[in-house]
C-alpha cells in the first residue's frame, strides 16, 4: 500500500508504504511492491536491484541452456557409444560366424579329399606289380597253349615224313623255343604298357575326383551368411555335394579293379610249322632221291652235274 505526502521546506516527496507484514516503509515515490518487499527504499536503489535481478535472470536462463546442452550433449555421446558397441558387437560376431564357416568349410574338404585317398588307397606298386604278374600268367598261359599244339604238330610231321633224324627234330624245337620266347617278350612289353595304362587311368579318375571336392568350394559364398542357421545351411549344403561325390568314388575304383584283359598273340607259331613243313618235304625229297639214284645205278651222279658214274 502507498500513500503519497509532499515534501515540506525544498525535500523531495516522499511516500509511504505498508508491507505485507504491516510495517509501515517511507520510500521515493512510485516504487513497485516487490521493491519495498525486498526493503529498497529509492528509485536508484530500485533501478539496481531491477537490472541485479534481470542479470540474474540471464544467467539462470544461460545456466539452464547450458545444463540443456550438457544433458544432451551426454545423451549424443552416450547414444553415439551405445550404437559403437553395438555395431563392434555385430562385428564381432560376424567375424565369429565367419571363422565357424571357413573352419567348416576346410574340414569339409578335408574330409572329402580323405575320402577319396582312402578309396584309392589300393592301388599301389605292390598292385601294378600284381597287376602285370595277372597279364602274364593269362599270356603265358596262352602261349604254352599254342606251343604245345605248334610241338605236336612238329612231332607227327618228323614221324609222318619218316624222319628219325634227332638233330633235326632238335633244330626244330629249338625254333619252336625261340619263337616261344619272342611272344613271352612281346607279353612282357604288353603287360607293362596295360599296367601303366592302368596306372594311368587310376591317376586320372582320382585327380578327377579331388577337383570336383575342391570345386564344391564354389556351390556357396565364401562370406558367412548373417546368422548361425545360414552358416550352418550353407556348410550342410556343400557337405551335401562333397558327399555325392566321395559315395562315388567306390563305384570309379571298382570300374578300375579286375582281372586284366589279355589280348592273346595269335598264331604265333604258324610260320614255323608252315616253314618247317617245307623243311621236312626238302629233308624227304632229298632222300628219295639219294634212294632212287642208288637203286638206277646213279650213286655217282651229284646233284646239279652233268657227269654219271656207271658201275
Amino acid at each position: 500500500m502507498c500513500m503519497s505526502g509532499g515534501g515540506g521546506g525544498g525535500l523531495p516527496p516522499m511516500a509511504y508504504y505498508v508491507k505485507k507484514d504491516g510495517q509501515v516503509v517511507i520510500g521515493d515515490p512510485g516504487l513497485p511492491p516487490e521493491a519495498i518487499e525486498q526493503g529498497i527504499t529509492t528509485t536508484t536503489g530500485y533501478q539496481v536491484w531491477a537490472q541485479q535481478q534481470l542479470s540474474n535472470k540471464q544467467l539462470a536462463q544461460q545456466s539452464q541452456i547450458a545444463n540443456q546442452q550438457d544433458t544432451f550433449n551426454r545423451d549424443q555421446l552416450a547414444a553415439q557409444q551405445q550404437q559403437q558397441e553395438k555395431q563392434q558387437a555385430q562385428v564381432d560376431e560376424q567375424a565369429g560366424r565367419q571363422s565357424t564357416y571357413d573352419a567348416g568349410r576346410a574340414q569339409a574338404l578335408s574330409a572329402g579329399a580323405q575320402q577319396v585317398n582312402d578309396a584309392f588307397a589300393k592301388f599301389t606298386p605292390d598292385y601294378f606289380k600284381q597287376y602285370q604278374s595277372d597279364y602274364m600268367k593269362q599270356a603265358t598261359d596262352d602261349i604254352n597253349y599254342q606251343k604245345g599244339i605248334a610241338s605236336k604238330q612238329l612231332l607227327f610231321g618228323l614221324a609222318r615224313q619218316g624222319i628219325s633224324d634227332s638233330q633235326t627234330s632238335a633244330n626244330q624245337q629249338g625254333l619252336l623255343e625261340e619263337n616261344a620266347g619272342m611272344a613271352t617278350a612281346k607279353q612282357t612289353a604288353n603287360a607293362l604298357t596295360a599296367s601303366n595304362q592302368l596306372e594311368g587311368q587310376v591317376s586320372n579318375a582320382k585327380a578327377n575326383l579331388l577337383g570336383q571336392v575342391q570345386s564344391s568350394q564354389g556351390i556357396g559364398s565364401p562370406i558367412a551368411g548373417g546368422n548361425d542357421a545360414s552358416v550352418q545351411g550353407a556348410l550342410q549344403t556343400q557337405r551335401n555335394a562333397i558327399s555325392g561325390i566321395t559315395n562315388s568314388a567306390g563305384d570309379v575304383t571298382a570300374s578300375l579293379q579286375g582281372v586284366p584283359t589279355v589280348s592273346p598273340l595269335s598264331n604265333i607259331f604258324g610260320n614255323l610249322i608252315g616253314a618247317a613243313g617245307s623243311y621236312l618235304g626238302g629233308v624227304q625229297q632229298n632222300s628219295a632221291l639219294g634212294a632212287y639214284a642208288a637203286n638206277a645205278g646213279l650213286a655217282g651222279k651229284s646233284p646239279g652235274s652233268g657227269s654219271t658214274s656207271v658201275r
